[in-house]
């Protein structure tokens, strides 16, 4: 095969697996072979994939008729002809990526690391490249409709060590990546299952699984093995980032991960895959099962953010038709504590010595309804009210400040059932 034609070939390689279990550095390691690319975490191709199955149900939306179905475009080729073009993004960037790489390096020579070169020699034809984004093991069915002939090297750590090390580990803006050992434990069980039901979805010609202590313990073995199933030539290189550390978690000696709060069945479930993994390296037959159940969780969550915009309508239509009636409510309510305060007050007016008890009843149940609504309508003023000094630029807008929040921080197991496909 020529230059040419293997950049034209989509066959990108995913690092997939728990966060803290070396995705990092196992992207960094098949990044130094002389034709791999090594690519920051990307995170956005996942949801992309979801949102081009939106799309194209989108253009087949009126059948015949439809734009896609004129065209004659099947779903394959359509999510296949953007994986061929985000491929040839990624690759055509090379240069530009290894000068923005050298002008990081001339501003902060600690950045220079020749083990996490970018290219050991500018005629490396580095024709595919290698993504490590851990969230991707949520994504491996739509990945393999971008691009069809990815491969998927899931490495996996013992849970215990991987909870050590997320409890333990400091995000870039200072926040934690789990709060607690229940999170740290459901983490791991969600990606660790999503990539073991991916193997049995598509088979070990697809999905490669290899121990973390394997690497460590026996590098060159390990890595030898990694690359024939890249069908890559084993290069020496590819050892070198292993000398050092990054993204290090520094768990002290004396760390006691045990929350007497975490679910002990949760602990449980999890230490039996993970022991099961540990001790074996069979792989796990292809079932058509879970070929079925990951394609058609695929096809949920298509679906699921393709009604997105009807489901925000339809909302939008309820709490119009709910204020309203809260409006209704609340004439009502006034209307009711003006009466009771007009009848206490003619009693007063007209020197009566007592008041009957019907009506302090009447005041006293019409205050509390005042105070129940004003209750209800105080979280919508206090909302009118941030909005509108966002409007004018006093605050930032609160739906930028999630965006930045879930950017910056972790996706947290209690989301992790929407994310699976």
């Amino acid at each position: 095969m020529s230059k040419g034609d293997a950049k034209c070939k989509s066959d990108p390689i995913f690092v997939v697996g728990s966060p803290r279990s070396g995705t990092s550095i196992l992207t960094w390691c098949l990044g130094q072979h002389a034709n791999i690319l090594p690519q920051e975490e990307s995170g956005w191709l996942g949801e992309f994939a979801v949102n081009l199955g939106v799309q194209y149900r989108t253009g087949n939306l009126h059948g015949q008729r439809s734009q896609l179905s004129a065209l004659g475009m099947d779903r394959e080729a359509f999510f296949r002809t953007f994986g061929d073009s985000i491929n040839a993004m990624i690759l055509g960037c090379r240069a530009r990526q290894e000068r923005i790489s050298q002008d990081c390096c001339k501003n902060d020579p600690s950045q220079i690391n020749p083990a996490f070169a970018l290219s050991q020699s500018s005629d490396d034809p580095k024709a595919r490249w290698v993504d490590g984004t851990p969230e991707y093991s949520y994504y491996i069915a739509g990945l393999r409709k971008l691009f069809p002939s990815a491969k998927f090297v899931h490495i996996v750590r013992d849970v215990r060590s991987v909870v050590n090390s997320m409890l333990n580990f400091k995000m870039g803006d200072g926040g934690k990546l789990v709060e607690t050992e229940q999170q740290a434990y459901e983490y791991w069980l969600g990606t660790v299952e999503a990539c073991v039901q991916a193997e049995r979805a598509y088979g070990a010609q697809v999905v490669y699984r290899l121990r973390y202590d394997d690497l460590v313990r026996n590098p060159e073995q390990t890595m030898r093995r990694v690359l024939d199933f890249l069908n890559e030539p084993y290069m020496e290189a590819c050892l070198q980032p292993l000398t050092s550390r990054i993204n290090s978690s520094c768990v002290a000696n004396d760390f006691d991960a045990h929350d007497p709060r975490t679910d002990i069945a949760v602990i449980n479930q999890a230490l039996r895959l993970s022991e099961q993994l540990q001790q074996t390296d069979a792989h796990f037959p292809v079932s058509a099962g879970s070929h079925a159940q990951i394609e058609g969780e695929f096809g949920k969550r298509v679906a699921f953010v393709a009604g997105l915009d009807a489901d925000y309508a339809a909302g939008q239509c309820k709490v119009a038709t709910l204020t309203n009636r809260l409006n209704w409510c609340g004439a009502a309510i006034a209307f009711n504590f003006l009466m009771a305060s007009a009848v206490l007050a003619a009693a007063w007016l007209e020197g009566q010595r007592t008041i009957s008890h019907y009506g302090i009843l009447w005041f006293a149940s019409s205050c509390i309804g005042v105070g129940i609504y004003v209750a209800i309508r105080r979280a919508g003023l206090q909302d009118y009210a941030v909005r509108l000094l966002c409007k004018y630029g006093f605050l930032a807008h609160p739906e930028h400040q999630g965006a930045m929040k879930e950017q910056a921080g972790p996706v947290l197991p209690h989301r992790l059932d929407t994310r699976k496909m």
